[in-house]
């Protein structure tokens, strides 16, 4: 019977190594699918254009966009003055991650043109835009050897003192500070909750200097204190322009204007304390936001 129970567990444990393979190359087959379709999105073609010295002034003019067949903005008239603030809200589905894809060329609208300091986005060089222009995004991806590599990611590194300000100003640099070897500590070997990886990203946006910061729904995974001490760091006046995707009433509140999506069209832009007024804005937040500036 000993010997029976051992074989069973021999058999068992191969059955086991044999599931694990097929299941390892079930997702290969799913990842290079995945590729397949990467690869065969056309490039992006840039122009030749440099930005001239601006505020960061954005535009959109009659931007529509499809996306599967179905019309996710029509017809978008928005301008966010250089400097300021504006918040992005709306039910689920209405475009709003969409609007912040357009807003920084990663994706190109359908109809209509996008402009940054009077220039439009399809003029400029690569390099242009991509400096002018930083992403925060809910699950951020992080390049890089180490942990500092991953915040100074892009097409100019910035020095490390920056680094650090920025990894202080997105509330990430205690938790760096514990990791084994600080900021040269191996990404690979930085274990970090959803929390941690959206301050990472938040950091590394931070760390370059553009006159767009766009933040796509960047401040999700926070908690309430360090939401707060983020966005009071971020949206005190000047620096660059900022467009962030806004779940929470208290971000919205604190963005000098607010963009109010619906059905992919702009319902209303204007303050948030004028547009708590309205039911169905108070709505767009849920039942648990009590915020009322």
């Amino acid at each position: 019977e000993v010997l029976a129970a051992s074989r069973y567990a021999a058999l068992a444990t191969g059955v086991g190594v044999l599931v694990g393979r097929l299941a390892a190359l079930s997702r290969a087959r799913a990842g290079t699918a995945r590729l397949a379709e990467v690869l065969a999105e056309p490039a992006s073609a840039y122009g030749a254009r440099e930005l001239p010295s601006g505020p960061g002034r954005l535009e959109l003019r009659g931007v529509t966009a499809r996306r599967g067949g179905r019309t996710v903005l029509d017809g978008v008239d928005l301008t966010v003055p250089g400097g300021t603030t504006l918040a992005v809200v709306g039910r689920s589905g209405t475009g709003k991650s969409l609007l912040a894809e357009v807003a920084g060329r990663l994706a190109d609208p359908d109809a209509g043109e996008v402009l940054l300091d009077g220039v439009p986005l399809r003029d400029l060089t690569h390099d242009a835009l991509r400096r002018a222009v930083s992403y925060a995004f809910e699950r951020p991806a992080l390049f890089g050897a180490t942990v500092e590599d991953a915040l100074a990611f892009g097409l100019d590194r910035p020095p490390a003192h920056r680094v650090r300000e920025a990894a202080r100003t997105a509330r990430a640099d205690a938790f760096v500070r514990r990791l084994p070897r600080g900021y040269d500590t191996p990404l690979a070997d930085a274990p970090r909750s959803g929390g941690e990886s959206q301050r990472l990203g938040l950091a590394r946006a931070f760390a370059h200097d553009g006159r767009l910061l766009i933040l796509d729904d960047a401040l999700s995974s926070l908690d309430t204190v360090t939401e707060r001490q983020i966005s009071r760091s971020l949206l005190t006046p000047g620096g660059p322009t900022r467009l962030l995707v806004a779940h929470r009433a208290a971000t919205a509140a604190a963005a000098d204007t607010v963009a109010w999506l619906d059905g992919g069209r702009l319902r209303a832009v204007g303050p948030h304390a004028e547009l708590w007024r309205e039911e169905e804005y108070r709505a767009v937040f849920g039942d648990a936001e009590a915020v009322t500036k």
